[in-house]
């Protein structure tokens, strides 16, 4: 009877619990609900507080490819097991449509391609050279997926799209408009709503807000979404895009960069087989310096590198890199910025004293091709058609952050982007030989202004197990719960904001690669990358910007200094 009465008057503390339960469980499971993308379909049972997502049933795992042990040994086996899918791949997308569509079973699957898009606004805010209420998604958003899909589709690839939305809502109408907008046999998936929350937090970790424990949107954590729709979709697909919205990829930049990528991935296989380890360049030219530059910084390598051989883990972390551009729109009859004046400040551009451009390169090597980044139809009110070569132009980058290299095989003349110092493998710099009339001057790094962000990424399926399970500290995809990497929290603005997710910072500084951009005019078109919004023209700072055309041509002059070295 004791326990009987016991029963009927439980502890006020065990009453409250009970009765708290419910909100716990639909406040658990509403911040669930902004860790991980929506499932294909979903079952009414699973809807929860009006969210349409669903939490990922896959357990939590670092490894995404076969188990492997966490010992520095078994770590080297387990990398060197990485059968990279590149000649594959490349073999898929350059295959011809005919070919695709022969009969003859499993062979002649289409390549795959995920093709993921982030947009924060159905609607331009007016911020940043924007038009109050413009229709961001029909004008802007829609039309350059449709150039990139219809590119692809038209090479016999598979293609679906997933849409990334930091709005809450899409009326019925707008995602019809959407679907019926997309070429036949290409998916759309939406995830809406799909900005985080997080508690705001000081450097130190401490919260910002202690008294309140409030949650609050984190708009700059929209870019690290994809990775959730990556992890989930991983093994459906061969190759995956993801960029910032108002970015222009067409098949032209995807099958470049798997036919630089396979190449250098074959010079890493050469460099592991050679007895010194190493891969060398070809007739390369008689080098009689007898001194060699030193590191002025954390890199290993001095900026004095030309065409030195590479071992295999150092063009391991060789990467086809992007540069964003613009073209110069003139059409509404106002003075532009870049162009007004008595000395216009494109004809003007920085450190043109010290590296003056060449032009020399376009009677051997060709001209730039502007229509591959930028060759849009008529009738669209933000992006100009027929531009010229010399209508493009750039804004996150400039001279004095570049470098020039020969590498081995058919990858040869490239220019070097900005890496951090102790990611650097080499190459020579713009400034060695204190070009800018400062002996003190050092080799720019992680300088924001001068890194050239590129929106986004692209890979195939094992070159992002590679990020995750080798390259990245912390790993390329979710859960990014370590405390060393990501101090438990990865939606701290200390883990890097809107550019480390989207723009590449996180590959080309914790994961310790290296961009390079092609010297070979016809190559170096397809790895420029419309900024359709067309904006930075008319918002960044004039002295930012030189015509594309010409800074091909200064890297050109380095290239020439560079030989030139060589002769002691």
């Amino acid at each position: 009877m004791a326990a009987a009465r016991r029963w009927q008057s439980p502890p006020a503390l065990l009453l409250v619990t009970i009765a708290l339960c419910p909100f716990f469980f639909a406040l658990f499971s509403a911040l669930r609900r902004h860790r991980h993308p929506p499932a294909a379909t979903t079952p009414l049972a699973d809807i929860i507080i009006g969210s349409t997502l669903r939490p990922n049933p896959n357990p939590r795992r670092r490894k995404l490819s076969e188990s492997s042990s966490s010992s520095s040994s078994s770590t080297t086996t387990s990398a060197a097991r990485h059968e990279h899918d590149l000649e594959h791949v490349l073999n898929l997308a350059t295959r011809s449509p005919e070919d695709i569509f022969t009969e003859g079973g499993e062979d002649h699957e289409p390549l795959r391609v995920l093709f993921i898009v982030t947009t924060l606004a159905e609607y331009d805010k007016g911020t940043r050279g924007t038009t109050h209420g413009a229709d961001r998604l029909k004008e802007n958003v829609l039309p350059l997926i449709i150039d990139g899909v219809t590119s692809m589709i038209s090479r016999g690839w598979h293609v679906d799209v997933y849409l990334i939305c930091g709005f809450p809502t899409l009326e019925p109408s707008r995602e019809s408009m959407l679907r019926s907008a997309l070429p036949p046999g290409v998916g759309l998936e939406l995830w809406l709503d799909a900005t985080p929350y997080y508690y705001v937090k000081k450097f130190n970790q401490d919260l910002k807000h202690p008294g309140e424990q409030r949650i609050e949107p984190a708009p700059h954590g929209l870019s690290r979404q994809h990775r959730f729709v990556v992890r989930d979709k991983l093994m459906e697909y061969d190759f995956f895009t993801a960029f910032e919205d108002d970015m222009r990829i067409t098949a032209d930049h995807v099958v470049n960069f798997l036919e630089m990528s396979a190449e250098i991935d074959r010079l890493r296989k050469e460099a592991e087989r050679a007895p010194d380890g190493k891969v060398h360049v070809e007739d390369a030219v008689p080098d009689r310096r007898t001194s060699r530059g030193k590191s002025m910084d954390k890199a290993n390598v001095g900026n004095d590198l030309i065409q030195d051989p590479m071992t295999a883990e150092e063009l391991r972390r060789l990467w086809p890199g992007f540069l964003r551009a613009e073209v110069v729109d003139t059409r509404n009859g106002e003075p532009h910025p870049l162009l007004e004046g008595v000395s216009p400040q494109l004809d003007n551009h920085a450190w043109m004293r010290h590296v003056p451009h060449s032009t020399e390169y376009e009677s051997q090597f060709g001209t730039l091709d502007p229509n591959v980044c930028c060759g849009v139809p008529e009738g669209r009110a933000r992006t100009p058609p027929r531009p010229s070569k010399d209508d493009l132009v750039l804004w996150e980058t400039d001279i004095t952050a570049m470098g020039v290299r020969r590498y081995p095989g058919a990858v040869g003349w490239a220019a070097a982007q900005p890496v951090e110092d102790r990611s650097d493998v080499g190459s020579y710099w713009s400034g060695e030989g204190h070009n800018y009339d400062d002996p003190s001057m050092k080799r720019p790094r992680r300088i924001n202004s001068l890194l050239g962000q590129q929106a986004g990424w692209m890979a195939t399926r094992s070159q992002i197990l590679y990020f995750h399970e080798h390259a990245c500290p912390g790993g390329f995809l979710p859960p990014f719960d370590g405390w060393k990497e990501w101090v438990n929290d990865s939606l701290q603005t200390r883990n890097g904001a809107v550019e480390f997710w989207s723009g590449g910072y996180q590959l080309f500084g914790k994961c310790y690669y290296n961009r390079i951009l092609s010297l070979d005019p016809k190559r170096f078109s397809r790895q420029l990358l419309y900024h359709a919004s067309n904006n930075k023209q008319r918002t960044v700072r004039k002295e930012k910007f030189v015509r594309i055309s010409r800074f091909l041509g200064q890297l050109y002059t380095v290239k020439e200094r560079a030989l030139e070295s060589l002769k002691g």
